[in-house]
This record gives structure tokens, C-alpha cells and sequence, in this order.
């Protein structure tokens, strides 16, 4: 890296801490700090975020997928890191609706990634329905990263999704710019309706591991549906 980009990413670093005390600040400085990491590494990390994408992220911590399961003691629907990653795993399947802003929303069938009450959680809804406020990420570079980002909250400013080494949700609140906890790289499924393909595009191999059942066959009644295929949900304006 050089000088004129270590300053750059000093200064995006520091800028970012104050934005959440100015109206729109977060998207303005996001906006800002992703740009100056694709000058500063050549790529983008956040390529493959379009909309109807189907994507899954792999935490740096577990090295392993988000996954939708199915808790043992309450029979609702949870997440981990501890998923499998390629075609073969649809519990850590998210498809891509944008939002206004720059803003991101993450959904599998019928339900939503979000933060909820302080916590990550899973937000049951239709496509046919508004997009959750509590399922609303902005989306910010890694600085100093080509592949790895991190999801912040809007609903709860400040708060991103974060697991530990063992795929176990993790204190959402980001303390350290550089911490594995919260930094996730992006594997591409499958492309939306009308998506150019990427020429850096990664093959995802067949994994040596057997695929679990979907947790919508396993659930016992925690989903609203039974449906196997993804729900394409409405991309709806943000607050």
C-alpha cells in the first residue's frame, strides 16, 4: 500500500467514527471508505452484490458459511457460521435485494437475516411484503482488503454481525477495525435475472462433506412455508 492510500484509509477510519452523529453520515462515509479501498487494492469487494444474486458469506473467524438451522431447545429458526460453503448447501443461501442508499437486504426462503432486540436473528417474511427495517445492512470494505467486508445494522447503527472461531454469534458492537470476528468474504451461487457474469469469477468446487437437509423440512412448523426454492422478495424504499 502506498502513502497517499495509508493516509487516505487513516482519515476514512476516522471520518467514519464521527458520521453516525450526522443525518445520512454512515451512507455518505461508506460510500467513501469503499472507494478508497477499490483505488487503493484494484478490486471490489462487494462485485457480487447485485440484485437477485444468490451469494453465501463465509465468516474469517469460522471460515465456515451463515447458515439458517433450527435451535434444539426453542424449534426456531437460528443462524451460525458454521455452514458449508457451494451449491450444495441452500441453509446458507441468501439472495440480494438492494435497497435505497446503497443499502443491502438478505433473504432465504421466506425469512430474512436481520438484527433484532441487540441480537442477530432471523426475521420471518414473504416476498410479498415490505422488507423488515430490523433486515436493513450497509455494506463497508474491509480497508486494506480485495475480498472481505463487513454488515452493519441501520437498524441498530453500529452494531455488525460478527461469530467467533467456533460459529457462535458473537458481541455485535465493532470494537477493532482488523478483528476476524466481524469481517466476512462473499462466495457467489448462482447470478440474478440479467447479471453479467464477473470475469474473476470463482469456480466453487464440490465439497467432501455430506449437505444436511434444508431446515425448512426439519423445522417442525418454524417456517411459514415448505417451499424448497428461494422466494424473490421486493425490493422496497428505505427510511
Amino acid at each position: 500500500m502506498n502513502v497517499l492510500g495509508s493516509l487516505g484509509k487513516k482519515a476514512v477510519e476516522k471520518a467514519y467514527d464521527l458520521a453516525s452523529k450526522v443525518e445520512g453520515g454512515r451512507d455518505y462515509l461508506t460510500s467513501a471508505a469503499n472507494t478508497v479501498n477499490s483505488l487503493v487494492k484494484g478490486k471490489d469487494a462487494r462485485v457480487y452484490l447485485k440484485p437477485g444474486n444468490v451469494i453465501q458469506f463465509v465468516s474469517r473467524a469460522s471460515a465456515r458459511s451463515i447458515q439458517i438451522i433450527v435451535s434444539k431447545d426453542t424449534n426456531e429458526l437460528i443462524c451460525d457460521a458454521i455452514g458449508g460453503t457451494g451449491p450444495f448447501f441452500p441453509n446458507a443461501y441468501w439472495l440480494v435485494v438492494c435497497g435505497q442508499h446503497g443499502r443491502f437486504y438478505f433473504h432465504n426462503n421466506y425469512n430474512y437475516l436481520g438484527v433484532k432486540n441487540g441480537k442477530i436473528a432471523i426475521i420471518p417474511s414473504s416476498s410479498t411484503e415490505k422488507p423488515p427495517s430490523e433486515a436493513e445492512f450497509r455494506v463497508q470494505d474491509v480497508l486494506g482488503s480485495a475480498q472481505a467486508i463487513y454488515l452493519e445494522s441501520v437498524n441498530v447503527p453500529g452494531y455488525f454481525l460478527s461469530f467467533d472461531d467456533e460459529g457462535t454469534p458473537a458481541d455485535g458492537v465493532k470494537t477493532k477495525n482488523k478483528e476476524k470476528l466481524f469481517q466476512f468474504e462473499i462466495q457467489l451461487i448462482a447470478y440474478g435475472p440479467g447479471i453479467q457474469p464477473e470475469k474473476d469469477d470463482n469456480t466453487i468446487e464440490k465439497p467432501n462433506e455430506a449437505s444436511p437437509p434444508p431446515y425448512w423440512q426439519v423445522s417442525g412448523g418454524a417456517t411459514s412455508s415448505t417451499s424448497t426454492s428461494l422466494q424473490q422478495p421486493q425490493a422496497t424504499s428505505s427510511t
